[in-house]
């Protein structure tokens, strides 16, 4: 049966629109058996090039389009803080979304933290970091990578929970950050790199960006064959609900092959 996607997107770069494209291109090369229900983005048309990008994506594929600005929302509010907002945000995004009935939702850059929204679906958060490290942003993770001189980064995909960045997690993928590839990189970003120095150092900031274009790569095809997994019934729906699934994929191996078939 094919696997009905949510999909939810803060859709501001082009990591959120790749995902998004690679899911795409899956379903329609027969590659994922699913379907996109809806998707979600917490921004408005005109917030930037690149939201307004995603959106003419989703429309021009027919695929019903709801959008909530959270920046409007707050704004409307007083701008009180954000902490303050969550819940009203999200049983407003869950109204707005009422008529759908996925199998299972993916926060795809995702920006929000969204408590309620996750005790409502069943929901997949794709977060760049390995697991048991990184709790926060795509540029943490990063970071924590450089200053922690870790062999390695990567990404999952994990089950949203009420708390951030930690639900259980379906699936992985990791990639070296060190060995002939990488050490003129490190080379030059110095003995002690740091985010402090993103700006100023060119060393640093290709370092950086040579590590966020790696993961970038990965986290698509990660996107792509962990639904792919959940729809062939490896990883069942009730599993997930109840956080009984048993242990994660490490998918690494097909995902390198998938990246190597990009070039």
């Amino acid at each position: 049966m094919t696997l009905r996607v949510g999909w939810l997107s803060t859709a501001n770069g082009a990591g959120s629109l790749g995902m998004l494209e690679a899911v795409l291109t899956a379903i329609d090369g027969g590659r994922l058996d699913a379907r996109l229900e809806f998707v979600f983005v917490n921004r408005s048309r005109g917030h930037s090039i690149a939201t307004d990008r995603y959106m003419e994506l989703v429309e021009s594929r027919g695929i019903p389009l709801v959008a909530l600005s959270s920046r409007d929302f707050r704004r409307d509010r007083g701008g009180v803080p954000w902490s303050r907002l969550r819940g009203e945000f999200d049983r407003e995004a869950l109204s707005l979304l009422s008529d759908f009935r996925p199998d299972v939702s993916v926060q795809a850059g995702y920006m929000l933290y969204a408590p309620v929204l996750c005790q409502s679906l069943l929901m997949l958060n794709q977060h760049p970091a390995l697991p048991g490290m990184t709790v926060g942003t795509w540029q943490d993770a990063i970071w924590d990578v450089i200053e922690a001189r870790s062999p390695e980064a990567g990404s999952m995909v994990h089950v949203s929970t009420e708390e951030l960045d930690s639900g259980p997690v379906v699936s992985c993928c990791r990639f070296p950050v060190f060995g002939p590839d990488w050490d003129s990189l490190w080379s030059a970003a110095g003995a002690r790199p740091g985010r402090d120095r993103y700006d100023s150092d060119i060393g640093v900031t290709r370092l950086f960006d040579a590590i966020r274009h790696a993961g970038m790569l990965r986290e698509r095809p990660l996107v792509v064959r962990t639904l792919g997994v959940i729809a062939d019934g490896v990883v069942s729906l009730e599993g997930m609900r109840s956080g009984s699934f048993g242990q994660a994929m490490d998918l690494t191996d097909i995902v390198e092959s998938d990246v190597a078939g990009m070039n």
